[in-house]
């Protein structure tokens, strides 16, 4: 009987969760990996998968993918959890396409905003040639756009709450950090809100036409 109610609780936590489940669990992998590695090695994985100005240039592709499987240092993995329930909680709404797909908005879109800010910024002078070896990893982005879309799928009766927590998280850490990494959550999660807002619409539509 117990064994049967862990299988059933087993299958309720995975369903709608396997994409985060399973990305997470390689992330955190490949983060151990990494972590337990000489220093030297440590510091030359994360600068061969970040996303600062000198890899995008020359391998854009590889570190914008490798980029999200990295986080260093290994204590930012609690990002995992909430990264779980943002990512279950879309994928119970939209499916797991529109995870991915939101996921990759967010990650890319504000890595490259990022980018073209710190190079406007080189351009200007007002910023060392030293931010082109900047080390940029981690998921931190894509769950920054994700928790913008899901504005849109709060209960009414919450949503007030939960816009104004995410606008003191986002935008307080934008100031607390003061550098481009937090303009990028800022990038990322107006990105989902603009996704939200077509998203919001179709799904609408689609209520009324399923009444």
């Amino acid at each position: 009987m117990n064994r049967a109610w862990v299988r059933r609780q087993l299958r309720e936590q995975w369903r709608g969760r396997d994409v985060a489940l399973v990305y997470g669990l390689v992330v955190v992998v490949v983060s151990i990996v990494a972590a337990v590695r000489p220093p030297g090695q440590l510091r030359d994985i994360v600068a061969g998968s970040s996303t600062n100005l000198a890899n995008l240039r020359q391998r854009p592709l590889a570190v914008l993918f490798a980029s999200a499987f990295v986080i260093s240092p290994a204590w930012g993995l609690w990002i995992i959890a909430p990264m779980v329930v943002a990512y279950g909680a879309l994928q119970r709404w939209l499916g797991r396409t529109s995870v991915i797909v939101v996921g990759v908005l967010g990650h890319v879109g504000a890595t490259l905003f990022v980018a073209t800010m710190e190079i406007t910024e080189l351009a200007k002078g007002r910023v060392g040639f030293r931010i082109a070896l900047r080390p940029d990893v981690g998921v931190s982005y894509a769950l920054a756009a994700v928790a913008g879309v899901l504005v849109v799928h709060i209960a009414a009766t919450w949503r007030r709450r939960y816009v104004l927590m995410s606008l003191v998280v986002i935008v307080g850490q934008f100031f607390i950090l003061g550098n481009f990494t937090g303009l990028g959550h800022v990038t990322a999660w107006l990105i989902g809100l603009a996704v939200a807002v077509p998203v919001a619409r179709a799904t609408r539509t689609q209520h009324r036409v399923i009444l």
